[in-house]
């Protein structure tokens, strides 16, 4: 049976991908015979799955990846309760907001409902670092020390130049979480951005996923930071709640 991991390399770096990739860089990436990678490249194309420019030299994630994470997304319950949830959020703060949830050391956006004055644009399927973001965070203070310990151990490479990448200030970080019920995190996932996070704590359930606003930095003053912060936590616990029943 032939070995399918490079295929699933191969996808996994074009959605990864800020823009298109050569054929040359891909092949140096995934280190495939060019013929191998050929052939699987014309497969994915023929599905749909990869989008290939009209000489063949380019390829980009296709809109055939589409259907598995629709899938996920239409199956997954705590995606489908919190749409109106956050479109209530969005609505009273002004502000984008979006459902995150944990995936190994990741955050990845579950839903997303963009404000009038948003500056990233539709996040769904967008992945960060959990260390980074405020998401993250807000999650990892409600995991037990040896999950937080794993992850911390795969390394805190920055993601911006205002990243915390050491494991005792983020240990602080956490620490604060707890404190303040929100996590929050400025310029250190993207340059320009703040965020503001709070769990969505259905336990006996486990601590997953987190509801977070995005905010421009000359808005995300401290008595912003904190309004915020307080209508957030009363969506996570409208989203806890209706998790439980």
């Amino acid at each position: 049976m032939p070995d399918e991991s490079p295929t699933l390399d191969l996808i996994e770096r074009l959605a990864a991908a800020p823009d298109r990739m050569t054929f040359d860089a891909l092949q140096r990436l995934i280190g495939l015979p060019e013929v191998v990678l050929r052939g699987r490249l014309e497969q994915l194309v023929a599905r749909g799955w990869v989008d290939a420019d009209a000489d063949g030299r380019s390829f980009a994630i296709g809109v055939g990846a589409l259907r598995p994470g629709s899938a996920y997304l239409f199956g997954d319950r705590a995606s489908r309760l919190a749409g109106p949830i956050l479109s209530r959020l969005r609505d009273q703060i002004d502000e984008s907001v979006r459902l995150i949830r944990l995936d190994g050391a990741a955050i990845v956006c579950l839903a997303s409902r963009e404000s009038s004055r948003d500056v990233l644009g539709p996040a769904v399927g967008r992945r960060y670092p959990a260390h980074a973001a405020a998401s993250g965070r807000a999650i990892l203070a409600h995991r037990n020390r040896a999950e937080v310990d794993a992850i911390l151990d795969a390394g805190l490479e920055p993601h911006t130049v205002d990243t915390l990448a050491d494991r005792r200030a983020l240990s602080e970080a956490l620490r604060e979480c707890r404190t303040l019920g929100w996590a929050y995190e400025r310029g250190e996932v993207t340059p320009g951005l703040g965020c503001v996070a709070v769990a969505v704590d259905a336990r006996p359930l486990p601590v997953t996923d987190a509801i977070s606003c995005t905010v421009p930095l000359p808005r995300l003053t401290d008595e912003h930071a904190e309004d915020v912060a307080a209508c957030l936590q009363r969506a996570a616990a409208e989203l806890a709640a209706a998790l439980l029943v």
